[in-house]
């Protein structure tokens, strides 16, 4: 590459249905030209000219013919579905209809996330919806072209804007070198594929109204394999109207485009013309080329993208004539009024003001970059070192001296220079503070932050307040980070940073605020439990590469799935403004305020997203005992902090359990029946696991023992959190006292009268409550960056 990437590129694999080159394709062709964020290949359904394009550019490509038929569409699907398998790709782009109707169940059967690009209308009825539901997202290449997807995520990429047009002097002569009279009589250009809906019959039969007398028409384009014989109609035509000798069918040139400036008009006159047509112009490249050129445009008059770039705007004259579909009279009387060179002038210069402003192909390319990365949960893929900010790290301590040296080891490895890795000590007695402080007089970007005690969501946003960058990354003492850890935020925060720049319009392409990453549950050798506590309780990143629709409908149903919706403090991105605009992490909870301020932040309206390049490795309890204290902590944290998510989920389980106990005991051998296909479908995904990662058969049976431990140690936190907050409400109303609102955020780090019998408050060394005052080590100034005490 020509430049350094923060990470790896995106490896893309795109489909296309067609090997002419239309506008669809002149349209992806502009996307690869304009980024190097992407690996691409390109699978064809159907030779042609496309190839030679992509080989030019070094695309590898594969050419599988598929045909029109439900037999062929899902015969190339298996096809697909193989070839995604091999070449193991981030995700896969369905370049049209038919090839999304390929891409969609082969991506869904392997797990790649899939985007569909919609060009056109066609079979918005009957398919649109069921394909948008079946990709990860869709781009339009219109505004109007993406209402049939029905969603609200659905992202507009036009066609950029074209390569400046050739000067006119070179148009004519290159125009003139194909046997057609540029320049010596007007004349009315059509590029176009050759099929009948994109209305050259009616310019043809213009042509023969005695007010067009003084036009020739230009036909130029490729054939449609789908309507081989369409030219020689069109010429047969022209015969029979008598104007023969004023109609030239030209081969494609793939330059045309840039020779608008040699022909006095063109026209866009796609038309509805049967179910499977697209009834309508999409975007209408010709059209936008034609306005750079500074050349009129007669069109539909549909309401259609087209017709609105050219059609009257308010206090705007006209940049173009309007007619109705299949109308030759109208197109011949618009070839009347341009007979006039002061009108085509006065056209001509509107259309070239109104195209002025169009995104250019960098732009364009970016968005679709960007889109692809977040899709394939890979936010900033391919993005330049050079764009990336500084980073400040936070993680918080307690006690962790014998794995802070490889803690801090491992993170000061990939910090750059400007960046910082910000410890935040609440209140250890064994030496952990003292090795931080060690550690900044070998490496100054380790600063350490001292306070006397308080919950982990307090310690957070002590090490927040402390941090000198606008982008913060957070991990915990008892998680391992990958290599690449850090480098994956840095490049989510890249794209943070590029998507603010854009200054886009659409909320789905808003700058995302928070990025989610993953982690794995590790399992020392020889542990057979915690095998099974790994596979039955906690989520696998590969999955959620690979994530098939039944894995998906597995999450959906029991959880055990990453979320962009639910943060988790082993591994977590943002900016410094979407801390403050949630209010900081909260400080009354012991657990679970990570999920906490999730949701504190998607009420803040912020965007959030997962990203798979920032892994971290996390080490699970050593005792079923500490397993089940764990989690139930984790239910105390959900039910005190009033997470509608996790009650719910609590709240099925529990459903279910006791339903399964009905069933086997009260309803028979149906019941009984029932009750072992519920319990098949919940221990399916762990069993799989199991075997996908090799694990020892013993590991098997130790699978419910495991689920058993989560669930119920949940159910026992979430109804002790649930109590404990009743008994609190019902004797402060017995008191006449009003509920108390629940603190949250920075400086609020209290106990409240909800908190579960036994609460400890994991990082306060004291029972004193207050806010932290920070001041520097004593003999330092603050600007020194060595420690930062807070007194309580």
């Amino acid at each position: 590459m020509a430049h350094s990437a923060i990470t790896p590129p995106l490896k893309a694999l795109v489909v296309t249905p067609s090997g002419v080159l239309g506008g669809a394709e002149s349209w992806l062709l502009s996307m690869l030209d304009h980024t190097e964020r992407l690996r691409s290949r390109v699978v064809m359904l159907e030779d042609g000219p496309l190839r030679a394009e992509l080989a030019r550019r070094d695309v590898p490509v594969l050419v599988r013919p598929v045909g029109r038929t439900a037999a062929a569409i899902a015969g190339g699907a298996g096809w697909l579905a193989r070839v995604l398998r091999d070449l193991d790709p981030d995700v896969v782009v369905g370049n049209g209809v038919k090839a999304q109707c390929v891409v969609a169940p082969a991506a869904l059967a392997v797990g790649v996330p899939s985007v569909w690009v919609k060009h056109d209308y066609s079979y918005d009825r009957r398919l649109a919806p069921w394909l948008a539901k079946a990709s990860g997202r869709v781009i339009a290449t219109a505004d109007d072209v993406a209402v049939a997807a029905r969603r609200a995520d659905t992202v507009t990429i036009t066609p950029p804007r074209p390569q400046e047009p050739e000067p006119r002097d070179h148009a004519l002569r290159v125009l003139r070198a194909l046997n057609v009279p540029a320049g010596e009589r007007l004349l009315l250009a059509m590029p176009v594929r050759f099929v009948p809906y994109k209305g050259v019959d009616t310019a043809i039969r213009a042509l023969a109204e005695p007010q067009a007398a003084a036009w020739d028409l230009l036909a130029v384009g490729p054939d449609d394999p789908s309507r081989p014989d369409e030219r020689d109609r069109l010429a047969a035509l022209a015969a029979d109207w008598g104007v023969a000798d004023r109609v030239h069918l030209r081969q494609n040139v793939p330059t045309v485009g840039r020779l608008l400036a040699g022909v006095d008009a063109v026209a866009v006159l796609t038309r509805p013309d049967g179910p499977r047509t697209p009834g309508r112009e999409g975007f209408g490249l010709t059209a936008l080329e034609a306005q750079l050129a500074g050349v009129p445009v007669i069109a539909i008059d549909d309401g259609g993208p087209v017709a609105r770039r050219i059609g009257p705007q308010p206090m705007k004259r006209a940049a173009g004539l309007l007619v109705p579909p299949a109308d030759p009279t109208a197109v011949a009387a618009a070839l009347a009024a341009l007979t006039e060179a002061e009108v085509r002038a006065a056209l001509g210069a509107e259309d070239h003001r109104r195209s002025a402003h169009h995104p250019d192909a960098a732009t364009q390319a970016d968005r679709f970059a960007a889109l692809l990365a977040e899709v394939a949960r890979r936010p900033g893929a391919g993005l330049r070192r050079v764009d990336a900010p500084a980073i400040s790290v936070v993680s918080p301590v307690l006690d962790e001296a014998p794995v802070i040296d490889e803690l801090i080891g491992m993170l000061s490895a990939q910090l750059g220079p400007d960046d910082e890795y910000v410890l935040v000590d609440g209140g250890s007695t064994d030496g952990t503070a003292e090795r931080i402080a060690s550690w900044h007089d070998w490496d100054p970007r380790i600063r350490l932050v001292r306070h006397g005690g308080g919950t982990i969501g307090y310690s957070r946003n002590c090490g927040v307040s402390a941090a000198q960058h606008e982008f913060i990354a957070c991990t915990d003492a008892g998680c391992t980070p990958s290599a690449s850890w850090l480098e994956g935020f840095r490049a989510a925060a890249a794209e943070t940073t590029a998507a603010a720049r854009r200054h886009g319009e659409n909320p789905a392409e808003f700058p995302i605020g928070l990025y989610v990453g993953v982690y794995s549950a590790a399992v020392r050798p020889g542990r057979w439990f915690e095998s099974a506590m790994a596979a039955m309780n906690w989520p696998d990143p590969v999955e959620l590469r690979r994530r098939t629709a039944l894995r998906a409908l597995y999450g959906r149903l029991f959880g055990r799935s990453f979320s962009a919706t639910r943060v988790d403090g082993r591994s977590v991105g943002f900016t410094r403004d979407v801390w403050r605009a949630a209010g900081g992490f909260p400080e009354h909870l012991r657990t679970a305020e990570d999920e906490a301020y999730g949701r504190a932040v998607r009420d803040a309206g912020a965007r959030t997203a997962l990203t798979l390049d920032a892994a971290v490795t996390w080490h699970q309890r050593p005792s079923i005992g500490a397993a089940f204290a764990q989690f139930r902590g984790y239910g105390r944290g959900g039910g005190t902090g009033r997470s509608g998510a996790l009650l719910r989920r609590d709240a099925i389980r529990f459903g279910g359990y006791l339903g399964a106990a009905a069933a086997i005991t009260r309803g028979g051998k149906p019941g009984r029946v029932l009750a072992a296909a519920g319990a098949a479908a919940y221990f399916s995904l762990p069993v799989a696991r199991v075997l996908r990662r090799g694990q020892s058969p013993l590991v098997l049976p130790l699978v419910p023992v495991a689920a058993l431990l989560k669930d119920g140690a949940k159910l026992v936190g979430t109804a002790e959190a649930l109590l404990t907050g009743l008994s609190g409400r019902m004797r402060r109303r017995a008191a006449g006292r009003p509920a108390a609102d629940e603190p949250r955020g920075p400086g609020t780090a209290t106990r409240t009268p909800e908190q579960p019998p036994g609460y400890r408050p994991r990082h306060r060394a004291d029972g004193r409550s207050g806010v932290a005052s920070v001041r520097p080590l004593a003999g330092e100034p603050v600007t020194a960056g060595r420690s930062i005490e807070a007194e309580t």
